[in-house]
């Protein structure tokens, strides 16, 4: 399985180098889940979605495993408040509010190594017109996902679309809805020490798994509970914060909506 994997994905990326340009590192920071740099990282994807979302889910997970270097299984549960539950990646949809953000992405580390990671699908925004259809909820699970396993954007100017790849933050969004070689080409070098230049997690079992769950304290939906605003997009409004949760770190990655001045002024 490991083997056949590795090879669809040099297929992927020797088709896609001719057809995308030079791109810079996209690790988030240095965040990245537990591993030994030859097993795949398995944290499992758990769909707490609704019918409107399941099927988009299951696209993403079926997107990332692609990758060599992941092999996520895919599981259903009830967490309606997405709280954070450690080796695993949570995701969610509700109406959480007109308050600017199309999804949230967060992760919990300890010094760097992630131990749980949410999505966030708001449906304030997916249930309009312009963002209720297959491109815009597929590119931004598929992005909120990319998120929780230490991938940030390639690009982050909304006004043009750079790549074919989800990880592209665009107004522009038809054609973006999966990972690109370049997404794949970067989670080798996180998780498959194939490249040198640092990017890899801390030490560990290598499957991103714990023997026992734990439930961590769920993020709010406001930027006052996000905690401190570290990064910036181009316009200046903020998209990356930061806060402590008791032993743990929570960043958090906004998705806002490129419409109603959300995408390109403070709101």
């Amino acid at each position: 399985m490991f083997g056949k994997k590795r090879a669809l994905v040099a297929v992927a990326l020797l088709a896609g180098s001719a057809a995308i340009p030079a791109m810079a590192h996209h690790q988030w920071q240095n965040f990245a889940w537990a591993s030994d740099g030859v097993s795949p990282i398995a944290p499992p994807v758990v769909d707490n979605t609704d019918s409107r979302w399941s099927g988009h889910v299951s696209q993403a997970v079926a997107d990332w495993n692609v990758s060599p270097v992941i092999e996520s299984g895919l599981e259903y549960g009830n967490n309606s408040s997405c709280a954070m539950t450690t080796g695993t990646i949570q995701v969610c949809n509700a109406d959480y509010g007109d308050n600017g953000w199309l999804g949230l992405a967060t992760i919990s580390h300890r010094d760097g190594t992630i131990v749980a990671g949410s999505t966030k699908l708001n449906d304030n925004f997916f249930n309009r017109p312009k963002y209720d259809n297959y491109t815009w909820r597929q590119l931004v699970t598929c992005q909120e996902i990319g998120h929780d396993y230490g991938l940030t954007h390639q690009n982050e100017d909304f006004s043009t679309d750079l790549t074919t790849s989800c990880m592209e933050y665009t107004s522009l969004p038809e054609g973006n809805e999966q990972p690109d070689a370049h997404d794949y080409e970067e989670l080798a070098r996180m998780y498959g020490g194939t490249t040198s230049g640092g990017g890899k997690g801390g030490k560990g079992n290598g499957k991103g798994r714990t023997k026992q769950r734990m439930s961590l304290p769920p993020v709010g939906n406001t930027p006052s509970t996000w905690g401190r605003p570290t990064a910036f997009l181009p316009n200046g409004k903020p998209y990356r914060y930061i806060k402590n949760v008791g032993n743990y770190t929570y960043v958090t990655h906004v998705t806002w909506a490129p419409d109603d001045g959300y995408g390109d002024h403070d709101h």
